[in-house]
């Protein structure tokens, strides 16, 4: 059992058909962060930065919930000097008494008051991230996993198994789907690649009727990730304890190795009307 480090140079595939699969959880899930990146790439002027005041609203027990350090980068971007920035745990008595005035049912969350009324861009990013309340902004958009204040329980937390097997040396590289999954949200410190050969490789193998390798499977608070659920339909399935298989999905991500005959495949690419 190996365990792998996210690499980000591999998000560049060279097959067309990934960039389906992709773009099939893209178009779904998370366009918050989307908005992050395109917003840092617009100039703003200098001159007169907005000067707000920052609160910080976490949870001690969730300390792979979701990370804050863009949403408040992008706030900076927007020509926005940060007077101060404060952190509050919600089980403090001031946590407390700013959820109940906010109603905050998810954490992290974050809390900007100040003069932002005259700054566009900010009130941009604002509009699409959450709401104002008594002339403070309250971030609502955050992805898993994140602490679910009524329950409270850390939702959103998977575990991710890559399985392979060794003697196809062509086949795509499965790590493919470790970038993919984590651009999106997933964290998972402890995802591993097991070999078919190994015994908890067969397990699996038998269990779910697994036929097509490189694959991946996914089991954890999956219901967190409701936009993954739409798309997964396209190229997977969930079973009927709730783990994700992913099976169609294979034959598009490259060379790949149908274990039940020995054959090792390679997809041709489609040909569009105007190709030929």
């Amino acid at each position: 059992m190996n365990e792998k480090k996210f690499n980000y140079n591999i998000i560049l595939i060279s097959t067309g058909a990934v960039v389906i699969f992709i773009s099939l959880i893209i178009s779904l899930t998370i366009s918050f962060v989307a908005n992050l990146s395109l917003n840092q790439n617009r100039p703003v002027s200098v001159d007169n930065p907005t000067k707000v005041d920052i609160v910080i609203l976490s949870e001690s027990s969730c300390s792979d919930c979701f990370n804050l350090t863009p949403v408040i980068d992008s706030i900076k971007a927007e020509n926005v000097k940060i007077k101060s920035e404060k952190a509050v745990y919600i089980s403090t008595k001031d946590g407390q008494e700013l959820l109940a005035k906010y109603n905050i049912t998810k954490i992290p969350s974050l809390l900007v008051s100040g003069d932002f009324n005259k700054n566009d861009g900010l009130n941009l990013l604002f509009s699409k991230w959450g709401e104002i309340i008594d002339k403070t902004f309250v971030l609502r958009q955050i992805g898993a996993p994140y602490f679910e204040v009524e329950t409270s329980k850390v939702r959103g937390q998977v575990q991710l198994t890559m399985l392979v097997d060794t003697e196809c040396s062509q086949c795509y590289d499965v790590n493919k789907h470790e970038a993919i999954l984590k651009q999106y949200g997933f964290v998972d410190n402890d995802s591993k690649v097991l070999n078919i050969t190994l015994d908890e490789g067969k397990a699996l193998i038998d269990k779910y009727n697994i036929k097509l390798l490189p694959t991946i499977v996914l089991t954890g608070d999956l219901d967190a990730y409701p936009s993954l659920i739409k798309a997964w339909l396209q190229v997977g399935t969930v079973e009927s304890d709730g783990t994700y298989i992913f099976r169609d999905g294979v034959k598009q991500m490259g060379v790949y190795k149908d274990i039940s005959t020995g054959e090792i495949i390679t997809p041709q690419p489609k040909v569009t009307p105007n190709q030929q």
